[in-house]
Order: structure tokens, then sequence, then C-alpha cells
């Protein structure tokens, strides 16, 4: 299947026309085609009706070539900065400022940030899961997913983390919060994960860590950027990643630790990795142990990444670019 790799420079409605509307995709197929979570082009669909997929006798959706070739055309112009209502429109009619026939779809409260913190919160808590996936289908539809992960994901699991910690809310509240997260994190590596790219970067986290959610989000940006990405998860012995280190030979080791215990442990790590023989790879690390406590980076070898997965791709991506 190839679709939507035409001139896409021409009229909007006239490169969609070209491409078959028989349905014939199932929606995994469609995100693995187009590189867009599910999440986000079903929530495009209730949203703005677009794409527009047929379904079976069974309540299953199927998509055309033509929905493909929209939802990639729509996936390049937000790339590009348009939201996605503005995308939509100019697909429509070509124009940018004609949106009045949005507002019967647009939910008229405000999608601020912090709503969407404490609706996603409530849901989370309340273990409902189906609220949980509609509020994440609404930010998807609003704004790019790197986007949705570093405003809305990240700053609700701390919150509920920190809740957690007071006796606020329970243990089983909290890990059904991180699993919830984690399987979206997952399915969105498994989609965009490719076995050829821009460089092998191995991503784990340090010996007894057993936080990996900002480890994972790093996996699921730096894919989603072409890079090539082995995923080890929590609590990476020592001995163990330096045994797949010389195996696999990758450009670059990114670690993870979220507690002073665990930072200290990348130490050890960052300088066996430089005794490997070569060819030696570069180290990187970071989480929320060093958003803290920057001090612990004064004695770290190798490099701090950044404060979130965003600035980790940026750095990773200039050190890697030096280092050839």
């Amino acid at each position: 299947m190839s679709v939507g790799k035409g001139r896409e420079t021409m009229a909007p409605q006239h490169f969609l026309s070209q491409f078959s509307d028989k349905p014939r995709y199932n929606t995994k197929a469609v995100a693995q085609e187009t590189g867009v979570p599910a999440d986000t082009f079903r929530a495009w669909e209730r949203r703005y009706g677009v794409p527009r997929p047929q379904r079976t006798e069974g309540g299953h959706r199927l998509y055309s070539e033509r929905d493909i070739a929209t939802i990639r055309w729509l996936r390049d112009r937000t790339a590009e900065g348009l939201t996605i209502s503005q995308a939509i429109a100019l697909m429509i009619d070509g124009s940018e400022t004609s949106l009045s026939w949005l507002n019967t779809a647009v939910d008229t409260e405000p999608h601020t940030w912090e709503r969407m913190q404490a609706r996603m919160i409530s849901a989370l808590v309340d273990f409902d899961a189906t609220r949980a996936e509609q509020i994440l289908g609404e930010a998807f539809a609003l704004y790019p997913l790197e986007d949705v992960f570093l405003k809305l994901i990240q700053p609700a699991m701390v919150e509920i983390g920190e809740q957690w910690h007071a006796g606020r809310i329970s243990v089983t509240a909290e890990h059904f919060a991180t699993q919830f997260i984690r399987r979206k994190l997952s399915s969105l590596f498994n989609t965009y994960n490719v076995t050829e790219g821009r460089g092998l970067i191995v991503v784990g986290c340090a010996p007894s860590e057993q936080h990996d959610l900002g480890a994972l989000m790093l996996a699921v940006f730096l894919v989603r950027h072409g890079w090539q990405v082995i995923y080890l998860g929590p609590e990476v012995p020592v001995k163990d990643l330096l045994d797949a280190v010389r195996h696999i030979q990758p450009d670059l080791v990114c670690l993870s630790a979220s507690t002073t215990e665990t930072a200290t442990q990348l130490l050890e790590i960052g300088r066996a990795l430089q005794q490997l023989p070569p060819p030696t790879p570069l180290f990187g690390y970071g989480g929320r142990a060093f958003n803290l406590n920057p001090i612990l980076t004064h004695k770290m070898p190798g490099t701090f990444l950044g404060r979130d997965a965003q600035e980790a791709v940026e750095n990773v991506a200039s050190l890697l670019s030096r280092s050839r």
C-alpha cells in the first residue's frame, strides 16, 4: 500500500480525488501507513467528520485510500504549524478563514491544558478508562502529539504521583493510571518504530529505577523523528546493559533516573561505557532526579539531555550530528 505520495501541492480536494474511496483498510493498517495514532484520526472523525470511514456489519471502521491520503495531508499541514481546524478548513474550501461550519462540532467550553489535566486526573483516579480515552481523543484532535504528552499527560501523572505519595489516592489508582499511559505510549512506539533510521539509540532506566514512563516517552519521541530505538525499560542491570551495548553497538545510550539514589547509579554506567573498546557509544541521561537537583549533573559523565522528552530529542540530534 502506498498512498498520498503524489503532488500534494495541488488543490487539496483535487489531490484527494485521485484516490479510491473503496473501503479496504482497518484502523491498525491506517495508523501504520500514516504514522498518525488511531486515537488522533478517530478524534478528528468525531469532532470534524474527517476522515469518513465506512462500517462493517460488525461495526468496525474500514478506510479507503482517499481516507489515508486525507489523514496524511492533515498530518503534514499540522506539522507545518496549522491547527487541525485550520487544516480541515483549508482542505474543505481552500481557505483558513472559513471556519463557521465547525461551530456545531466544537465544544464551547475552553480546552485549556489546566482543564484537560484536571479532567484526566479525575478520570484516571476513578479507574474510568473510557472517559480518559475520550479526553485523550479531544486533546489529539486539537494539539500535536508531543504537546499532548508534555502538557497534558506528563503534568497529570506528576500530580497523581504526588497525590499517591501524600496518601490522598490509593496505590491501585496510581498503578491504573500508570498502566493506562504505558499502554498508550507502547502502542505509539510500536506504530512508529523503524528497523532502519537516522542512528541506533538504546533507551532505558537506571538499574534500580522502576518508573519508566519518562524513558518510554523519550523512545516514542525519538522514533517519531526517525531514530531507530531499542527500548530496554525499567531496572536495567549494569552488566546486561554493557553486554547488549557490545553486541548491538549503538550510537547513543540514553538512561533515566527519577531519584537521587538511581541517578547515582548512572555514574557507574557512564564510566563503564566510556571504558568500552571502540566503537564507544555516546552516553546521555535525564529524568526527574536531575530536574529537581541539577547539581547531580556536575560529576556525571556523558551529556544531560534536557528537562523533558522534546528537549532530549533536540539534544540527541545535536549530539549525534557533532559526533559524526
